[in-house]
């Protein structure tokens, strides 16, 4: 047996060398906590010929070299053949686990094939009274007590198969009397696999996973790996330490600027962040997932719920209500209206009005000060748009084109990576703004869980699709100032200047009981919104109602509404709603809006249905859900006639 030692003034590392496995162990100096030996890592290969994969717990060891704060390993497996370099260094009171692709081979591929590897498994453990946190949602923690024996594992960034998890965050860690550990994928994130355990007997644990491959045909993402694990002080709590560091990461690791400085960059932006988003909604066809429940009685399954002129008068009605500032998105405008025909966005489907009728809209929206825009969609295809190209598509591992769900325009396929993706991407969002928009963009259907593609011509992994939807944003960004898309994933809450959720109750809700980590989703914790809420609008108070509101302002939301001028579809802008959205505008947008510019600091329940934040300005919120009550700065926030008995 061999130890190597290694560290800081904050952090030490003892790397114990025995026959066929390395081992770590690590100590806190500065609050002299140590925690027990654990395996450097675990390999996880395929075994073709098995049709099963191989844990390996025993491999050679090739070299153990002293370098600069740390250590560079290679190992390997003979007979499989495969064999990997690592990199531990130690820093700033922080062990930085490095995986470069150049130092993976793979000399028997045929027969044998990494999948993945897990590092330091054991080392984020949690007994009684401990907790353990999850990046699921905005970030759930659990006590291990009590659990079942259970065991589960899921990527980061997520899957189709179980998108209601919601992985969204690069992060885990937990949390024991006596101190804590937090793990960061700080590369290579959406390679990245999270495990969680409980053993039944009150032990919980969490790690992290190099993945290179789920199934054997997979492609493989080139980009370096890294895992970062730092201690988290006994006094500390886990979220908000997670959350500070995670914040870090994204704002000098990725570059991701507040909104004070992305409004001095974008006009259109701080337009934004002062504006009610409106959605106004014309059309869809009756089919998909949207319009199931719906009766299908006519041949005509057109679906119009208003047209351009009827729009045009609702925006009239609100301007005159008193709603001074409006951004819209105007969804169904499209060929056969909402998702209807993309990748084919012209020309204006006439029973709409057509486009003499949509460019009369936009000209009168902007003439009362209303910016005017699109619900646009770069990543969805559908078989009956004259645009259809099942080259242009992502492709399934059986060497199909990957359908994801039925929406309004029938079976929906995603757009690949294909040659010329950027140009036509970008050459179409400048023929919409032709039209006479303004103010930022809106990208549908992103930032979803990342998918790899098959294609046997353009091949991409999931760090490819990542970088699809941000270069999707990046030109929105160019070509209209400032761009949104859909979901938070933090992949996309990089370029975006807005999303339209981070997380909810409702994702929650769709987790499958029979999914073992279900089970361990005791608490929802705003660890999203801890990190990134002044980087990013949020929107939020769709529901027009006073705990809506409280909400919203609990944790500095910007206000988003949808409608029609006739029911079937989306509520209808009648004058009761009117007066809701100008309560909720004065309120959300007048005088709280500026709490979205401030950096959420602290959130803490101090009773059943009491809950309280802080921002960076010093503003304290507390919001009593039972009580219907909110004090902001000590003083009693009034319900507005037209929220009152709106639960």
């Amino acid at each position: 047996m061999s130890q190597y030692k290694f560290g800081d003034g904050k952090l030490a590392a003892v790397l114990i060398k025995e026959e066929e496995a390395l081992f770590l162990e690590l100590q806190d100096r500065s609050g002299r906590k140590a925690w027990d030996r654990v395996p450097l890592l675990a390999l996880e290969i395929y075994a073709k010929a098995e049709f099963r994969i191989e844990v390996l717990r025993k491999y050679r060891i090739d070299r153990v070299d002293e370098i600069a704060n740390g250590l560079h390993v290679s190992l390997g497996d003979g007979f499989r053949q495969i064999r990997i370099g690592l990199w531990l260094r130690i820093a700033d009171g922080e062990l930085s686990v490095t995986m470069p692709m150049a130092e993976v081979y793979e000399d028997k591929a045929a027969t044998h094939r990494l999948f993945s590897v897990i590092v330091l498994p054991g080392l984020l453990q949690a007994g009684t009274g401990g907790q353990v946190l999850l990046p699921l949602n905005t970030g759930i923690v659990f006590s291990p007590a009590g659990k079942p024996r259970l065991a589960d594992r899921f990527m980061v960034y997520g899957e189709q198969s179980r998108w209601e998890l919601m992985p969204m965050l690069p992060v885990c860690g937990m949390q024991t009397p006596a101190g804590g550990l937090m793990a960061l994928a700080r590369q290579g994130a959406a390679e990245t696999e999270c495990l969680v355990a409980t053993d039944g007997q009150g032990h919980g644990e969490v790690a992290f996973a190099m993945s290179l491959r789920q199934n054997w045909p997979d492609p493989v993402e080139f980009s370096t790996r890294e895992i970062c694990y730092r201690p988290v002080p006994k006094h500390r709590d886990l979220v908000h330490f997670v959350a500070r560091r995670l914040r870090r990461h994204v704002m000098e690791d990725l570059g991701k600027p507040t909104l004070k400085q992305r409004v001095a960059e974008s006009v259109e932006l701080k337009s934004l962040l002062q504006s009610y988003i409106i959605k106004l909604f014309y059309a869809v066809e009756n089919q998909g997932i949207m319009m199931y429940g719906q009766p299908k009685t006519e041949p005509v399954t057109f679906r119009q719920v208003m047209t351009f002129a009827e729009a045009k008068d609702n925006l009239k009605r609100l301007r005159a209500a008193g709603v001074a500032k409006v951004h819209t998105q105007s969804v169904g405008w499209n060929p056969s209206g909402h998702d209807g025909l993309w990748p084919t966005r012209f020309p204006i489907d006439e029973r709409l009005g057509g486009e003499t009728a949509f460019r009369d809209l936009i000209e009168f929206g902007k003439s009362i000060g209303y910016t005017m825009n699109v619900h646009d969609n770069h990543l969805s295809a559908y078989r009956r748009s004259p645009d259809f190209d099942e080259e242009r598509m992502v492709f399934d591992q059986w060497g199909q084109p990957m359908g994801l769900g039925e929406w309004g325009g029938g079976i929906t396929y995603i757009l690949g990576r294909y040659a010329g993706w950027e140009k036509w991407a970008e050459n179409q969002m400048r023929q919409v703004k032709a039209l006479g928009l303004n103010g930022t963009g809106y990208l549908d259907g992103m930032g979803n869980p990342l998918y790899r593609d098959y294609h046997p011509r353009h091949r991409g992994t999931r760090t490819d699709y990542a970088r699809e939807t941000n270069g999707l944003i990046e030109i929105a960004k160019r070509v209209y100032g400032a761009a949104g898309t859909e979901c938070g994933f933090m992949y996309c809450a990089i370029p975006a200047d807005c999303l339209t959720n981070m997380g909810s109750e409702w994702h929650m809700r769709g987790c499958l009981p029979e999914w073992p980590v279900t089970q361990l989703m005791e608490k929802r914790v705003p660890l999203w919104a801890l990190t990134l809420h002044d980087l990013v609008i949020v929107e939020g108070a769709h529901a027009l109602n006073w705990p809506g509101c409280m909400e919203a302002i609990l944790f500095g939301l910007h206000p988003r509404d949808e409608w029609s001028a006739h029911p079937g579809v989306m509520p209808v802008l009648d004058n009761p709603r009117i007066r809701r959205l100008k309560a909720v505008y004065d309120l959300c947008l007048g005088r709280f809006g500026y709490l979205q510019l401030e950096e959420l600091v602290k959130y803490e329940e101090t009773a059943e249905g009491i809950k309280a934040t802080t921002f960076g300005d010093g503003t304290t919120v507390i919001a009593d859900f039972k009580k219907q009550k909110l004090v902001v700065n000590g003083k009693r926030v009034t319900t507005p006639l037209a929220l009152q008995g709106r639960a």
